[in-house]
């Protein structure tokens, strides 16, 4: 049996130990041993046994997951040693996890563990339709109910559809549900943390999804999660995850901003009108009276401060008349909160958990405005005003870092990994952003593909520099060049939803509509899977899209050889957030674009170059269409961010590569076809 006491005290487990079970592991799924994988887990490992941290990059095809999912069960599985969190930023990796990897890896290691590894998945409340919700008699007069009245609108047919599902499911899991739903219909089904009435106090209660899935994961050695439920965990103090001895941390080049969303505070008018009507029925009629006059003022108040604002703006002071606004919302939702407690049924369970609801929406409104009143320059404050709607309020904070450190990394070991983590060659970037110093142990175990061979990187040196205004039209005529000459097999990467319309207007002129190179545009609310499973199914085809399918899309094989990337994917200049955190370096002393904005965009380009090569037989060209990856200043970080492709700015190099690779391939299908 693997694992004894070493001198890191009981619980240890030996680096002998970590290599046989890896070998077994691999030799079980078929796969090959690897020298990084190796490098890996023993680097997890480590870090577990001695309360340690790690940060390790792992290039595509090293077996990243194996790597630390083996010492993970062996840690875990050992006497007086307690649960592993997995923590994600994607469900693609959460249902790899735990529909593909751990089965495989329980099973390899059960003959040589003195007992079975278990492992569940944690997602939050909001993820699970609430039974009581579905079968209750209480109402919440939250408005969902009108989902039904109109059965013959989509929302109804969907609200319609949702309850049959929900009714024979035995998950209760959104991500179970066969169909797109929107996310009013699901909020008539489900509950977020602060409107349940808790399971000993709920009719369901022994039958609900979440308490179910939270016992399995109380009772689990690995337990699969999200970034944002670990943010809330460690973040926000709030226990909604298993005890644990360790964290690994994977797709962690994503942690910062997951982090930053799961606790980013948000105020509409919308909701704000939604917890006041859910009240009426509870509260005095002077108390409603008052929570009307409240959400009134805030929407005109509001809308007077953005009036004026061409986008998102970040606020440094309210105007009297915004703060008196929020001081008056804050206040009777309060009172709301105090007479909606006192009015619960003590026997009821409908309408406890009903009552429960309307006290969960009313805290929401009450606490975010209690934070947007008191705010300091550690918060960033912003107004959207909208488009024909009324504005929205947010609040994160400045930076994560320290919130990281003192409630994640000061609680026990942890392990950051990704394929890319590093900027220009170096993990500062990334430590610096999570709140780790240069004492923390940071390794490359590199990538056991032979990118200089496989794969070239070209930089249209010789087009103008990207402007406001979009997609240069000498960029376009690139691309399609770029298209035509490796016959389709292009997975084409926009910054913005701009230049993914403005490209797919341009080639379907420009190409004609040839049946041969066949286009698909991602469109705005398009779920991705089925788009890539076109793309795949079809090696011609040409795949443009924006932000989901910069991360994550795995297409090895001939249908993916040129990947085109239209631009450098700096952050947004009109993102209050990122400006802020800009600002608060340059006011230091240092330089926040440097420090903000290159790292920021040098793990996404290299995440978007990434799609390029995904097995040891790929071949192809990742074309970046922004001369300033060769001519600017910053240019050699961020192409040192990139996987080691031979780099080359010579446009006829390149088309006479994907020439000869097009060639070879047609070649290559038409004697498989004879």
């Amino acid at each position: 049996m693997v694992g004894s006491e070493s001198e890191e005290g009981s619980g240890a487990v030996d680096s002998g130990s970590v290599e046989s079970a890896l070998d077994a592991v691999v030799e079980a799924i078929g796969g090959q041993r690897r020298t990084g994988q190796q490098q890996m887990a023993d680097l997890v490992a480590d870090a577990l046994s001695h309360r340690s941290h790690a940060v390790v990059q792992a290039g595509t095809g090293t077996g990243k997951s194996v790597a630390y999912l083996v010492p993970a069960a062996l840690h875990a599985t050992q006497p007086d040693n307690g649960a592993v969190i997995i923590a994600t930023a994607t469900l693609a990796l959460q249902r790899q996890l735990i529909e593909r990897d751990l089965p495989k890896v329980a099973a390899a290691l059960s003959p040589i563990l003195e007992r079975p590894v278990t492992f569940a998945v944690l997602k939050g409340r909001n993820n699970y339709v609430c039974l009581q919700k579905l079968h209750g008699a209480a109402s919440d007069d939250d408005g969902s109910a009108a989902l039904f009245e109109a059965p013959a609108s989509e929302l109804g047919r969907q609200a319609k559809a949702l309850r049959e599902w929900a009714e024979s499911t035995t998950t209760g899991d959104r991500d179970d549900y066969p169909d797109d739903v929107d996310p009013r219909v699901w909020r008539a089904f489900s509950v977020g943390r602060r409107e349940c009435v808790g399971e000993s106090r709920c009719a369901f209660g022994e039958e609900c999804f979440t308490a179910l899935r939270r016992q399995e994961a109380m009772e689990a050695d690995i337990v699969v999660t999200n970034h944002a439920m670990l943010a809330i965990d460690a973040i926000e103090g709030i226990p909604v995850l298993p005890e644990h001895d360790g964290v690994v941390v994977d797709e962690a080049h994503e942690l910062v901003d997951r982090a930053t969303a799961a606790v980013t505070g948000e105020l509409t008018v919308a909701a704000a009108e939604r917890a006041a009507s859910s009240a009426r029925r509870l509260v005095d009629p002077e108390t409603d009276e008052r929570l009307t006059v409240a959400v009134e003022n805030l929407e005109d108040a509001l809308r007077s401060a953005a009036s004026s604002m061409q986008g998102p703006t970040r606020i440094d002071a309210w105007s009297r008349d915004v703060l008196l606004a929020l001081t008056m919302l804050r206040d009777v939702f309060h009172q709301a909160v105090a007479e909606v407690t006192a009015s619960r049924d003590a026997t009821d369970p409908d309408a406890q958990a009903a009552r429960q609801r309307i006290v969960g929406g009313l805290e929401e409104i009450h606490d975010i405005a209690g934070l947007l009143i008191t705010f300091d320059r550690h918060d960033v404050v912003w107004v959207d005003p909208g488009e024909g709607r009324a504005p929205v309020v947010r609040i994160a904070p400045l930076s994560v870092a320290g919130l990281l450190r003192s409630a994640l990394f000061d609680s026990g070991p942890v392990v950051l990994t990704s394929a890319t983590l590093t900027v220009g060659g170096g993990f500062d970037a990334l430590l610096g952003s999570v709140g780790l110093d240069s004492s923390a142990v940071a390794v490359d175990v590199g990538s056991p593909f032979d990118h200089g061979r496989q794969g070239i990187l070209y930089v249209a040196r010789h087009l103008p520099a990207p402007g406001r205004d979009g997609v240069p039209m000498e960029a376009l005529d690139e691309l399609a060049d770029l298209i035509e000459a490796a016959g389709g097999r292009t997975l084409a990467l926009f910054s913005s939803w701009r230049g993914v319309e403005r490209a797919a207007e341009y080639l379907r002129v420009r190409l004609g509509g040839r049946e041969d190179l066949p286009l698909l545009v991602q469109q705005r609310g398009d779920a991705v899977g089925g788009l890539v499973d076109r793309f795949a199914a079809d090696p011609a085809s040409t795949l443009l899209g924006t932000v989901s399918l910069w991360q994550g899309v795995d297409v090895p094989g001939e249908s993916c050889s040129l990947v085109v990337i239209d631009r450098i994917p700096f952050p947004r200049p009109d993102d209050p957030l990122m400006a802020a955190r800009q600002r608060a370096v340059d006011e230091a002393g240092g330089s926040g674009f440097a420090s903000v904005s290159v790292p920021k965009a040098g793990l996404l380009l290299a995440q978007g170059a990434g799609r390029l090569i995904r097995s040891s037989d790929d071949r192809g060209v990742v074309a970046v269409l922004d001369s300033r990856l060769a001519t600017a200043g910053y240019g050699r970080a961020l192409r040192a961010s990139l996987p080691p492709f031979w780099f080359t700015t010579d446009r006829d190099v390149v088309v006479g590569s994907l020439n000869r690779l097009r060639e070879a391939t047609d070649e290559r299908g038409a004697k498989e076809s004879s």
